[in-house]
C-alpha cells in the first residue's frame, strides 16, 4: 500500500504543477478583452458625434436669438457676427470640429452654418439655421 501512496501523491504534484494557463488559453482571454474593448469604443466615439452635432445646433440656435435681438433693437442686420459680442451674444466661438461659424446676409434674412466633420460646404454633415423674415413663411 505505502508505493500506491506514493504513487498517488507523485501524479498530485505533477497535475498541480501543471494547472498554469497556456498561451492559447491566455491569448484566447486578450481576445475576448479586445473585443469588448472595440465594442466600447464605438459606442463611445459615435455618441461623441452625436454630441458635437447637438452642441453645434444649440450654438447656431443661440447666434441666431443674438443676430434676432440685434435687428430688433437696431432694426438692420449685422455684417458680420462680431457685431454681436459681447451684448447680444456673450462670444462667437469655433464649431465643434474647430472651424468658424459662418453668417450669411440674404435680404430679408440670414443664415448661420457649421459645415460639420468635413469642414466644407455640402457633404450632407452642415448644419443650418435660418433667421429673420424671409425664414418665417419657412416654418
Amino acid at each position: 500500500m505505502n508505493t500506491i501512496d506514493t504513487a498517488v501523491n507523485e501524479l498530485k504534484k505533477k497535475r498541480a504543477a501543471a494547472r498554469g494557463m497556456t498561451l492559447i488559453e491566455i491569448m484566447v482571454v486578450l481576445v475576448i478583452l479586445g473585443l469588448i474593448a472595440s465594442a466600447i469604443g464605438y459606442n463611445v466615439f459615435n455618441q461623441l458625434g452625436e454630441a458635437q452635432k447637438k452642441t453645434a445646433t444649440l450654438d447656431l440656435t443661440a447666434i441666431s436669438n443674438g443676430v434676432d435681438l440685434f435687428h430688433v433693437e437696431t432694426g438692420q442686420w449685422p455684417d458680420s457676427l462680431t457685431q454681436l459680442v459681447p451684448k447680444f451674444v456673450k462670444e462667437v466661438h469655433k464649431d465643434p470640429w474647430g472651424s468658424d461659424y459662418v453668417y450669411v446676409r440674404n435680404g430679408d434674412g440670414y443664415e448661420i452654418y457649421s459645415y460639420g466633420k468635413d469642414k466644407a460646404q455640402g457633404g450632407g454633415d452642415d448644419i443650418t439655421v435660418h433667421g429673420g423674415e424671409s425664414a418665417a413663411g419657412q416654418h
